[in-house]
């Protein structure tokens, strides 16, 4: 590996939020010559300049922007790309959003819509490529989780949930693939620099517009991009990264002493 690449076995992926944060990063990782790359986001002009960068390092690049929180159109890219050629050998279910807002002034539209697009989506996604992966006894699915998966942090309730349901379902799936030839890893990002927090909605369901502080210090998303691909080369089911000192102690204690984790965060000002 003297150029510095991460190589992996498989040469064509669909990433769903692709359009900016750790799913640009990982695009640009993976773009490399005879790689296919299928990129997902709703913008379409954020992904047309993520897509040019990954053509630029030699990537064939096809850009399918949708809002994953629609069905419909979740089923309309599946089918398509499904018909693809190459078709994905590799999901990459990245598509995410937070929030910011309690879970008594949150309206349900907002709780339904951040479980549709961050959990709902990724297990459609992967129940429509999964067949096929079996079929050529070859793939790869991933799930990009979150530390809010691990501990019940204020104005994230839904978020918490989602993230939570992904890691259970998706660990559930590693298990039960085991032995077979397409591999299942759940990555769990603490802190990174990406606009997930300004992005976040709020009980009203409008943007937060807001960085987390804590964010602004993790690591950048090319750092998580590569410790999520490590992982997945090493074969680890779970990948963690970007996690911090406060978050490890955080994870301790959400283990060993979860009453006293629950007191902290009562206490603390959570933004």
């Amino acid at each position: 590996m003297t150029d510095g690449r991460i190589y992996l076995p498989w040469r064509s992926y669909w990433i769903t939020g692709g359009s900016s944060g750790i799913g640009a990063s990982l695009a640009r990782e993976l773009a490399a010559s005879g790689t296919t790359l299928y990129l997902s986001g709703r913008s379409s002009q954020r992904l047309e300049e993520v897509a040019g960068e990954c053509r630029e390092r030699g990537a064939t690049v096809h850009a399918l922007p949708f809002d994953m929180a629609d069905a419909n159109a979740r089923g309309r890219a599946a089918r398509e790309i499904l018909s693809g050629d190459p078709a994905p050998e590799v999901l990459i279910n990245n598509a995410g959003i937070s929030q910011r807002g309690t879970a008594a002034e949150t309206d349900f539209a907002v709780d339904r819509r951040i479980m549709e697009v961050d959990f709902l989506g990724a297990v459609e996604l992967t129940k429509a490529l999964l067949p096929s992966m079996l079929e050529r006894d070859s793939g790869c699915i991933v799930a990009v989780s979150s530390v809010a998966a691990l501990a019940p942090v204020p104005l994230r309730s839904s978020y918490n949930a989602a993230k939570a349901a992904q890691l259970a379902f998706f660990g559930t799936l590693a298990n039960e693939l085991a032995g077979t030839a397409v591999s299942v890893h759940v990555a769990i990002p603490g802190f990174v620099r990406t606009a997930v927090s300004r992005n976040a909605l709020t009980g009203s369901g409008d943007a937060s517009g807001a960085m987390d502080p804590n964010q602004s210090g993790g690591i950048d998303g090319k750092t998580a991009a590569r410790d999520i691909l490590q992982g997945i080369v090493a074969g680890r089911t779970r990948i963690f990264t970007g996690f911090t000192p406060k978050l490890r102690i955080m994870l301790f204690l959400a283990r060993r002493v979860p009453g006293l984790l629950d007191r902290i965060l009562q206490n603390v000002e959570v933004r």
